[in-house]
């Protein structure tokens, strides 16, 4: 890139994830050529939380992971750093949230940061998980913008 030319940003919000800018942000953002990512809980599209223990809750908070690597042309082999926050960790952290890590990851694993809570946004959430993933000039040029779920912004 020349001196002075402007860096394409786009705004990740594929389809089976709740429309965040109904609620004023967008699920992640590559701009620079760095992926950012808002944390990702148990809601599904309709912005309806899914499951009331850590399991059910870190099974779709992961889907909805998924979703969002998709849609950069990524999985979850390529993510270099897990953050997960768990209300409760002593409690929740071995006894649920871990065996969905393990169907999750394979060995090289991620970093992995576990933060404890006493609660999250939603009084619902248990749990809220945040990854790191490279992303290449190949992989920013590999984006196909369609206005909606991957946008120039």
């Amino acid at each position: 890139m020349s001196e002075g030319e402007a860096v394409t940003r786009y705004a990740i919000n594929p389809p089976g994830l709740k429309d965040a800018r109904d609620i004023g942000y967008n699920h992640a953002i590559i701009d620079g050529g760095t992926f950012y990512m808002a944390g990702q809980v148990a809601m599904n599209a309709d912005a309806e939380v899914v499951g009331d223990d850590i399991e059910t809750q870190a099974r779709k908070a992961y889907e909805n992971v998924g979703i969002l690597l998709d849609a950069i042309g990524k999985t979850f082999d390529d993510v270099a750093k897990v953050t997960t926050h768990i209300v409760d960790p002593a409690d929740r952290y071995y006894d649920g949230y871990k065996s969905v890590y393990w169907e999750t990851f394979t060995e090289p694993y991620p970093c992995h940061t576990v933060l404890g809570h006493e609660g999250l946004a939603n009084e619902d959430y248990l749990v809220e998980i945040e990854v790191d993933v490279p992303i290449t000039d190949a992989d920013v040029e590999a984006l196909d913008p369609d206005g909606e779920s991957v946008r120039v912004v």
